[in-house]
């Protein structure tokens, strides 16, 4: 400690503190604890959501996802940047778009990138949808239309038998056989590693595509089954009946009420409100009457309670009653 800092603490109250011993208990402590859970709960980790689990055990579900991003339906057709470039979709507040400022960063056309690309893959090794993919994309866009909604609307009375989506007769086009091409794919459990395998490298660096691929009704169920939605407290909920990252707390609870429980932009109000929150707790020491709070509270007096009792008891034994320490000798 240099000379100014001694003379900068002089007369006023201190404790010996030792951070390092008081870390090194909490470690072990906390450490333990867990240690312990583990042991007695196991895991709630709950496995991720695959193309092999969701085409082999709901296929017409994954029929219906493979066919509305194909029509265009996907939440992702119009969401804006990074992923389209429709920026009025992006969330704004006061009219301030901040995704709006770095533009389209990982650029997605979904019945592309999601349905085509895929069936380009699978269409090297079937010729059935090859022959179906290339009457496809000789179709007017209006044609391509028809075929994929007449095929969406047969999936609200189809059936499966021994894994198979049986649909009634109609006019489908191609799309039936693409579609059981996207099927076969899935079942296989390619579907990921042909979605994110774009980038032509040994590893898997961008698995971008393959998880906004279920994104709009698989996920959506598989969540709402855990309680993990954000209108249930999903960000601060474990899977399974456990608690979860309590340290989302308070942004799962901003979620569950107006605006942002109901606004487009919900996700910018949340994180700007959060934002606030954190400028007014590091500034709070130069914030007027804010910056009253530890003096008016008086929580020092709890935290330096031992020494406040030895100066009344000082000042009982020699009759006289000295002053308090100004706050910034307390606080």
């Amino acid at each position: 400690m240099n000379k100014q800092t001694q003379e900068y603490l002089r007369d006023i109250p201190m404790k010996p503190y030792d951070l390092l011993k008081e870390g090194l208990i909490v470690l072990l402590v906390i450490s333990g604890v867990v240690l312990v859970l583990a042991i007695l709960f196991n895991s709630p980790d709950y496995p991720a959501v695959r193309s092999v689990d969701v085409a082999s055990r709901q296929p017409i579900l994954y029929l219906k996802t493979s066919a509305n991003i194909l029509a265009g339906n996907s939440d992702l057709q119009g969401y804006g940047p990074p992923y389209t470039p429709d920026t009025a979709n992006a969330q704004q507040v006061f009219g301030i778009a901040p995704a709006n400022w770095f533009g389209v960063t990982d650029p997605i056309n979904p019945p592309q990138d999601l349905v085509l690309a895929p069936l380009n893959r699978v269409a090297k090794l079937n010729s059935d949808v090859a022959t179906a993919l290339q009457a496809y994309q000789a179709a007017s866009p209006d044609q391509q239309q028809a075929w994929v909604d007449a095929y969406l609307a047969a999936l609200d009375k189809a059936t499966v038998s021994s894994g198979q989506v049986q649909i009634p007769e109609g006019d489908y086009g191609p799309v039936a056989t693409m579609m059981d091409g996207m099927l076969q794919l899935g079942q296989a459990g390619l579907l990921e590693g042909t979605l994110n395998s774009a980038d032509n490298v040994p590893y898997m660096l961008n698995p971008t595509l393959s998880l906004l691929f279920f994104q709009d009704d698989v996920d959506q169920q598989v969540a709402n089954s855990l309680d993990m939605l954000g209108g249930q407290w999903g960000m601060s909920h474990e899977t399974g009946p456990y608690p979860g990252a309590w340290w989302t707390a308070p942004a799962s609870f901003l979620y569950q009420i107006p605006p942002m429980s109901s606004s487009p932009n919900g996700d910018l109000q949340t994180g700007l409100l959060l934002g606030l929150v954190f400028l007014v707790m590091l500034f709070l020491p130069f914030i007027p009457v804010l910056n009253k709070l530890p003096r008016w509270l008086g929580v020092y007096k709890i935290i330096w309670r031992d020494w406040y009792q030895k100066q009344r008891s000082e000042s009982k034994a020699s009759g006289y009653r000295p002053a308090e320490h100004s706050s910034a000798s307390t606080d």
